[in-house]
Order: structure tokens, then sequence, then C-alpha cells
């Protein structure tokens, strides 16, 4: 059937008036097409989408900036079902919708040929959705918060881990052996920190707390169950710099209120999920050593 603008119309997402040959900085987002998306590819998660089509992937996009001299591609991102990427463009020959048409046609390209860790896939299946969405972006603060989201669009992908026990990071972790750290509030200064593999706790009380923050600032591996939910955690700086290096998991707790119940449920949790203890202080008579004495008697 030839084309018939009456029937085979379809309507623009570009903003009208607007020069994309003029130079700009874009935040565009690509969507994976379903045919690609059902072919249940190998190592899809949250954190580490298809590894050997992300790196095809990142190749083409910094290529963007390689084959022209007035394209520079920035950030981005590769999920399981989408691509975000922050490109800047300079006046000159190259247009916006030329640079994502070419960018999407050398992705389908080498996909469909397959790699050293990838088997080819069928010519005829469709790799990308048909249109592109992109947001111009018109100040230096709209690029920062725009490299901040994509920064933590992995982080986003909250999993489930059973129970009704959800979590955004690094899952491994949670099959890793856990030292919890159980502090009381007004606890005296704290020497020496015993080596772990993974540190898991509740982080509530204020020497928790800075224990926590000698943890991230010294690199180690942590679990968190933080009182005020996933989202909020996760865009605290050192949090966001220990998910982005794969050495953070965050779990949502029930009770996110931040009272003594939420702490209790915490501490209950840590209780039951380290394989080994390190409390370097419990106050005589408060609820940390009410728990440990229970977990002590099996109650």
């Amino acid at each position: 059937m030839s084309y018939d603008p009456k029937i085979h119309h379809r309507r623009s997402i570009r903003l009208k008036g607007h020069d994309y040959a003029g130079g700009g900085v874009y935040f565009v987002t690509l969507c994976a097409h379903r045919e690609f998306k059902a072919t249940g590819l190998p190592g899809a998660t949250c954190v580490s989408p298809l590894p050997p089509f992300r790196e095809m992937i990142a190749e083409e996009w910094h290529r963007c900036g390689e084959v022209r001299d007035d394209v520079f591609p920035g950030e981005f991102v590769v999920m399981p079902d989408h691509f975000h990427g922050l490109i800047s463009i300079r006046k000159g020959i190259s247009e916006l919708g030329h640079v994502v048409g070419a960018f999407k046609a050398s992705v389908s390209r080498r996909i469909r040929r397959g790699g050293t860790h990838v088997a080819p896939v069928s010519e005829k299946m469709r790799i990308w959705q048909r249109d592109y969405y992109e947001r111009i972006l018109r100040s230096l603060e709209a690029e920062e918060r725009v490299r901040q989201y994509i920064r933590l669009n992995p982080w986003r992908c909250v999993q489930n881990f059973g129970s009704g026990l959800r979590g955004i990071g690094n899952p491994a972790l949670w099959n890793a052996s856990k030292l919890g750290v159980l502090c009381s509030r007004n606890a005296p200064h704290i020497g020496h920190i015993p080596d772990a593999d993974v540190y898991l706790g509740g982080w509530h009380s204020p020497k928790e707390k800075e224990i926590l923050e000698w943890l991230l600032k010294k690199g180690r591996r942590v679990i968190a169950c933080p009182a005020w939910g996933l989202e909020g955690a996760a865009t605290m700086p050192p949090v966001l710099a220990a998910l982005e290096e794969n050495r953070m998991l965050l779990l949502e707790m029930r009770n996110r209120d931040g009272n003594l119940a939420a702490a209790e449920e915490r501490n209950r949790f840590v209780i039951e999920h380290a394989e080994e203890r390190f409390v370097p202080h419990v106050s005589p008579g408060g609820m940390l050593e009410r728990l440990l004495k229970e977990k002590e008697v099996g109650l």
C-alpha cells in the first residue's frame, strides 16, 4: 500500500518552532520495541541490564560524537526496556533527529549482527520503537538534574525480595555473609570496627549513623534499612555513590515513620538476618538489650 497522509498520518512529538539544527542540549529517551523485549534477552536485570548489548549501545553512543565534530554525547544509561541519554549539539550541520536516527540504526545493525558474547537476532526483528522523546534543556541547573536522574535510573528499579521486602541496589549483597551492626544511643567512642564482607544495619542511632558514614567513606559494602524509604535514601550523595559503585543495597521496611517502633522493627530485622553481630554498646534496660535477650532465649 502506498503512503496516504489521510490514513498514515502520525502526530509529531517534536516542539513546534524549535530549530533542531540550531544547537542545543537535549535529554533523549528511546524505548525498546516489544519484539525485542519479548525475546527473553539474557542477563536482563535492573542493576546490570543486558551487559553485551549495553556495550554495543555504549560504543555507538560515543561514536555519535566521534563521527561528527558538532555532536557531544554525554551521560547515558541502558535499561532493560529503554535508553536515556544527554546530548549536546553545537549549531552547525547536525540535527537532533538525524543524530538519533543514525544512532538507532547503528545499534540495530550491531544487535542483529551479534557479537562475541551474544548471538545474532532475526534481521526482521525491530529493536526500537519508531520515534523517540526529547526534552530541551535550557540551563545548567536543568542539565545537572537530568544527570542525577540518569545516574539514579537503574536504582529506581525496585526488586522484590519476598515476604513483602523490597529493595534497590546490588541484590548479590543479600546472599553474602552479613555482619549486623547494632548500637544504642549515647554510645561512647568506638575504636576498631571489625572487617566484614557486608555490613547490615538499620543505622538509626547517632552512633550507628556515624559508623555508616565511616563505612561508606571507606568504600565498604553495606545493606541499609532506612526509615525514610527507598527514594529518599537513594538521593543522599554518599548513598548514591555507593549505589553507583554497586556496593550498596537499600531495603524498605514496612514502618517508615522514623519512630521508636520503626527502630525496633529494623533492629529485629538485623538481629534475625545477620550471620554475626557487632554490638559495641548496649544501654542497660533499653530496647536493644531486650531484643538481644529475646534472641538468646529464642523468643
